[in-house]
Protein backbone atom coordinates (compact mmCIF):
# COMPACT_ATOMS: atom_id res chain seq x y z
CA UNK A 1 0.00 0.00 0.00
CA UNK A 2 1.74 3.29 -0.88
CA UNK A 3 0.17 5.15 2.22
CA UNK A 4 0.58 5.57 5.72
CA UNK A 5 -2.42 5.25 8.08
CA UNK A 6 -4.62 8.22 7.59
CA UNK A 7 -7.28 10.32 9.88
CA UNK A 8 -10.27 10.49 8.30
CA UNK A 9 -13.33 13.05 8.39
CA UNK A 10 -16.86 11.97 9.01
CA UNK A 11 -19.69 14.36 9.47
CA UNK A 12 -23.32 13.17 9.53
CA UNK A 13 -22.19 10.41 7.42
CA UNK A 14 -20.55 11.67 4.65
CA UNK A 15 -16.79 13.64 3.86
CA UNK A 16 -16.59 17.02 4.07
CA UNK A 17 -13.50 19.74 3.00
CA UNK A 18 -12.52 22.46 5.57
CA UNK A 19 -13.82 25.52 5.49
CA UNK A 20 -12.37 27.95 2.86
CA UNK A 21 -9.99 30.78 5.19
CA UNK A 22 -12.28 33.23 4.95
CA UNK A 23 -15.31 31.56 6.32
CA UNK A 24 -13.75 30.30 9.29
CA UNK A 25 -14.07 31.56 12.90
CA UNK A 26 -10.46 30.49 15.15
CA UNK A 27 -10.87 30.20 18.72
CA UNK A 28 -8.95 27.18 18.43
CA UNK A 29 -7.56 24.73 15.65
CA UNK A 30 -10.61 23.47 14.24
CA UNK A 31 -8.53 20.44 13.07
CA UNK A 32 -7.45 18.98 16.65
CA UNK A 33 -7.67 15.45 16.95
CA UNK A 34 -6.34 13.03 19.45
CA UNK A 35 -4.35 11.00 16.51
CA UNK A 36 -1.53 13.26 14.71
CA UNK A 37 -0.60 15.72 17.61
CA UNK A 38 3.28 15.54 17.03
CA UNK A 39 5.23 16.60 19.76
CA UNK A 40 9.07 17.50 19.31
CA UNK A 41 11.67 17.70 21.42
CA UNK A 42 10.94 21.21 22.49
CA UNK A 43 7.35 22.22 21.39
CA UNK A 44 4.32 20.50 20.21
CA UNK A 45 4.32 20.51 16.22
CA UNK A 46 0.81 21.20 14.67
CA UNK A 47 -0.99 18.75 12.10
CA UNK A 48 -1.01 19.99 9.02
CA UNK A 49 -4.57 19.85 6.69
CA UNK A 50 -4.60 20.69 2.88
CA UNK A 51 -7.95 22.03 1.20
CA UNK A 52 -8.10 21.00 -2.57
CA UNK A 53 -10.62 21.86 -4.71
CA UNK A 54 -10.56 21.76 -8.73
CA UNK A 55 -9.89 24.57 -10.83
CA UNK A 56 -11.10 23.74 -14.71
CA UNK A 57 -11.71 20.08 -16.45
CA UNK A 58 -10.30 17.15 -14.20
CA UNK A 59 -6.42 17.54 -14.17
CA UNK A 60 -5.74 20.90 -12.23
CA UNK A 61 -6.52 21.42 -8.46
CA UNK A 62 -6.13 24.15 -6.29
CA UNK A 63 -4.15 23.56 -2.63
CA UNK A 64 -4.23 25.08 0.37
CA UNK A 65 -2.19 24.28 3.73
CA UNK A 66 -3.76 25.10 7.23
CA UNK A 67 -1.79 25.23 10.22
CA UNK A 68 -2.30 26.26 13.60
CA UNK A 69 0.80 27.96 13.99
CA UNK A 70 4.39 28.90 12.00
CA UNK A 71 5.22 31.31 9.62
CA UNK A 72 6.48 28.56 6.21
CA UNK A 73 4.86 25.64 5.80
CA UNK A 74 5.41 22.98 3.10
CA UNK A 75 4.28 19.81 2.42
CA UNK A 76 3.18 16.76 0.61
CA UNK A 77 -0.50 15.91 -0.39
CA UNK A 78 -1.23 12.97 -2.34
CA UNK A 79 -4.51 12.82 -4.48
CA UNK A 80 -6.11 9.92 -4.71
CA UNK A 81 -8.82 9.11 -7.83
CA UNK A 82 -10.82 6.00 -8.55
CA UNK A 83 -8.23 4.38 -10.38
CA UNK A 84 -4.68 6.59 -9.11
CA UNK A 85 -2.92 8.13 -6.67
CA UNK A 86 -0.55 11.05 -7.29
CA UNK A 87 2.01 13.03 -5.27
CA UNK A 88 1.77 16.99 -4.85
CA UNK A 89 5.26 18.21 -3.36
CA UNK A 90 3.97 22.07 -2.47
CA UNK A 91 6.95 23.59 -1.70
CA UNK A 92 7.67 25.77 1.39
CA UNK A 93 5.52 28.77 1.52
CA UNK A 94 4.13 31.95 4.00
CA UNK A 95 1.71 31.08 6.17
CA UNK A 96 -0.91 34.19 7.07
CA UNK A 97 -3.91 34.67 9.30
CA UNK A 98 -4.32 34.80 13.06
CA UNK A 99 -3.21 32.23 15.61
CA UNK A 100 -5.27 29.21 14.88
CA UNK A 101 -6.32 29.68 12.49
CA UNK A 102 -2.42 29.43 9.48
CA UNK A 103 -2.88 29.07 5.93
CA UNK A 104 -0.69 29.08 2.88
CA UNK A 105 -1.16 31.07 -0.20
CA UNK A 106 -2.74 28.52 -2.66
CA UNK A 107 -0.27 26.30 -5.28
CA UNK A 108 -1.91 25.01 -8.72
CA UNK A 109 -1.28 21.52 -8.82
CA UNK A 110 -1.09 19.36 -12.62
CA UNK A 111 -1.80 16.05 -12.84
CA UNK A 112 0.56 14.24 -15.78
CA UNK A 113 -2.76 12.91 -17.34
CA UNK A 114 -6.39 13.77 -17.24
CA UNK A 115 -7.58 12.20 -14.18
CA UNK A 116 -10.29 13.23 -11.46
CA UNK A 117 -9.28 13.08 -8.17
CA UNK A 118 -11.80 11.97 -5.04
CA UNK A 119 -9.98 12.47 -2.05
CA UNK A 120 -6.80 13.32 -0.67
CA UNK A 121 -4.46 13.73 2.83
CA UNK A 122 -1.14 15.03 3.84
CA UNK A 123 1.32 12.84 3.85
CA UNK A 124 4.24 14.50 5.39
CA UNK A 125 5.15 18.29 6.19
CA UNK A 126 7.80 20.40 7.30
CA UNK A 127 7.20 23.43 9.20
CA UNK A 128 9.20 26.68 9.67
CA UNK A 129 12.34 24.79 7.78
CA UNK A 130 12.40 22.16 10.36
CA UNK A 131 12.33 18.45 8.94
CA UNK A 132 9.71 16.37 7.21
CA UNK A 133 7.28 14.94 9.78
CA UNK A 134 5.41 12.03 8.68
CA UNK A 135 1.72 12.69 10.02
CA UNK A 136 -0.90 12.29 8.06
CA UNK A 137 -4.49 14.38 8.46
CA UNK A 138 -7.82 13.75 7.60
CA UNK A 139 -8.84 12.18 4.36
CA UNK A 140 -10.82 14.80 2.72
CA UNK A 141 -12.97 15.20 -0.16
CA UNK A 142 -12.74 16.91 -2.76
CA UNK A 143 -14.71 20.35 -2.52
CA UNK A 144 -17.05 21.87 -5.74
CA UNK A 145 -14.98 22.95 -8.68
CA UNK A 146 -13.59 26.55 -9.43
CA UNK A 147 -14.49 28.46 -12.03
CA UNK A 148 -11.63 30.15 -12.70
CA UNK A 149 -7.56 29.44 -11.47
CA UNK A 150 -6.69 32.67 -9.78
CA UNK A 151 -3.83 34.50 -11.03
CA UNK A 152 -0.11 34.87 -10.44
CA UNK A 153 -0.67 31.27 -8.19
CA UNK A 154 2.60 29.17 -8.17
CA UNK A 155 1.88 25.64 -10.16
CA UNK A 156 3.39 22.24 -9.30
CA UNK A 157 3.15 19.18 -11.70
CA UNK A 158 1.86 16.28 -9.11
CA UNK A 159 4.11 13.08 -9.52
CA UNK A 160 1.78 9.34 -10.08
CA UNK A 161 2.42 6.87 -7.61
CA UNK A 162 0.95 4.03 -8.89
CA UNK A 163 -2.49 2.59 -10.32
CA UNK A 164 -4.94 2.04 -7.67
CA UNK A 165 -6.15 -1.54 -9.20
CA UNK A 166 -9.21 -3.56 -8.45
CA UNK A 167 -9.84 -2.98 -4.83
CA UNK A 168 -10.93 -6.14 -2.76
CA UNK A 169 -13.42 -4.23 -0.40
CA UNK A 170 -15.37 -2.38 -3.39
CA UNK A 171 -15.02 0.83 -2.83
CA UNK A 172 -12.40 3.82 -2.18
CA UNK A 173 -13.89 4.82 1.04
CA UNK A 174 -16.10 2.88 3.51
CA UNK A 175 -17.08 4.71 6.28
CA UNK A 176 -17.04 3.64 10.16
CA UNK A 177 -20.24 2.21 11.85
CA UNK A 178 -21.57 0.79 14.92
CA UNK A 179 -20.95 -3.08 15.81
CA UNK A 180 -24.37 -3.32 17.20
CA UNK A 181 -27.95 -1.39 18.33
CA UNK A 182 -26.89 2.12 20.04
CA UNK A 183 -30.38 1.26 21.95
CA UNK A 184 -32.27 4.19 24.10
CA UNK A 185 -31.17 6.66 26.70
CA UNK A 186 -32.35 5.09 30.05
CA UNK A 187 -33.18 7.02 32.56
CA UNK A 188 -36.22 9.90 33.11
CA UNK A 189 -35.37 13.56 32.00
CA UNK A 190 -38.55 14.70 32.08
CA UNK A 191 -41.33 15.05 29.65
CA UNK A 192 -40.00 16.18 26.45
CA UNK A 193 -38.43 14.29 23.51
CA UNK A 194 -34.36 15.84 23.79
CA UNK A 195 -31.37 15.25 21.07
CA UNK A 196 -28.01 15.20 21.41
CA UNK A 197 -25.78 16.22 18.80
CA UNK A 198 -21.89 14.68 19.95
CA UNK A 199 -18.55 13.93 18.05
CA UNK A 200 -16.01 11.42 18.50
CA UNK A 201 -13.02 9.83 16.94
CA UNK A 202 -12.94 6.51 15.90
CA UNK A 203 -9.92 4.84 15.70
CA UNK A 204 -8.71 2.25 13.18
CA UNK A 205 -9.42 -0.56 16.27
CA UNK A 206 -12.85 1.42 16.19
CA UNK A 207 -12.60 2.30 19.45
CA UNK A 208 -14.24 5.69 20.61
CA UNK A 209 -11.58 8.82 21.41
CA UNK A 210 -12.66 11.65 22.54
CA UNK A 211 -16.44 12.28 22.48
CA UNK A 212 -17.70 15.52 22.85
CA UNK A 213 -20.67 17.15 22.73
CA UNK A 214 -21.30 19.82 19.74
CA UNK A 215 -24.28 20.43 20.56
CA UNK A 216 -26.32 19.80 24.08
CA UNK A 217 -29.31 18.75 24.79
CA UNK A 218 -30.12 21.34 27.74
CA UNK A 219 -30.28 18.58 30.28
CA UNK A 220 -26.54 17.71 31.64
CA UNK A 221 -27.88 14.20 32.16
CA UNK A 222 -28.81 13.34 28.55
CA UNK A 223 -25.84 14.64 27.45
CA UNK A 224 -23.76 12.29 30.27
CA UNK A 225 -25.70 9.07 29.52
CA UNK A 226 -24.99 9.43 25.03
CA UNK A 227 -21.28 10.45 25.84
CA UNK A 228 -21.49 6.95 28.03
CA UNK A 229 -22.73 5.02 25.61
CA UNK A 230 -20.51 6.06 22.34
CA UNK A 231 -17.63 5.36 25.12
CA UNK A 232 -18.27 2.00 25.24
CA UNK A 233 -19.71 1.31 22.02
CA UNK A 234 -17.40 -0.64 19.11
CA UNK A 235 -17.22 0.46 16.22
CA UNK A 236 -16.37 -0.81 12.42
CA UNK A 237 -13.83 1.43 11.54
CA UNK A 238 -13.41 3.47 8.31
CA UNK A 239 -11.75 1.86 5.80
CA UNK A 240 -9.82 3.87 3.08
CA UNK A 241 -8.32 1.47 -0.01
CA UNK A 242 -9.39 -1.14 1.71
CA UNK A 243 -7.17 -0.39 4.70
CA UNK A 244 -8.76 0.75 8.37
CA UNK A 245 -8.31 4.43 9.28
CA UNK A 246 -8.81 6.09 12.13
CA UNK A 247 -11.93 8.91 11.56
CA UNK A 248 -14.32 11.69 13.12
CA UNK A 249 -17.67 10.76 13.01
CA UNK A 250 -20.67 13.16 14.08
CA UNK A 251 -24.21 11.78 14.73
CA UNK A 252 -27.38 12.66 16.90
CA UNK A 253 -28.74 10.74 19.56
CA UNK A 254 -32.28 11.08 21.14
CA UNK A 255 -34.50 10.89 24.28
CA UNK A 256 -37.79 9.89 24.28
CA UNK A 257 -39.88 10.53 27.29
Amino acid sequence: MFFRAAALFLAIASLAAPARAADASAAHWKYDNPFCQVVAAVAPLPDVVASVTPVTGETRYEVTLYAAEGATLGAHVTLVSDTDAYDAAVPAGTLSGPSEDRRSEPVIVTLPAPDAVTYYFVDSYALDGTASVTCPSYVFEVGEGLSNAPGGVLTVGAQHLQAIGKLACGHVYQPPSSRGDMGGMIGNYGNKPLTVELQAYIDSKGHALQVKTVRSSGVAGVDDNAIGEVQQEEFHPAQFLCTPVVSEIRFRMEYQP
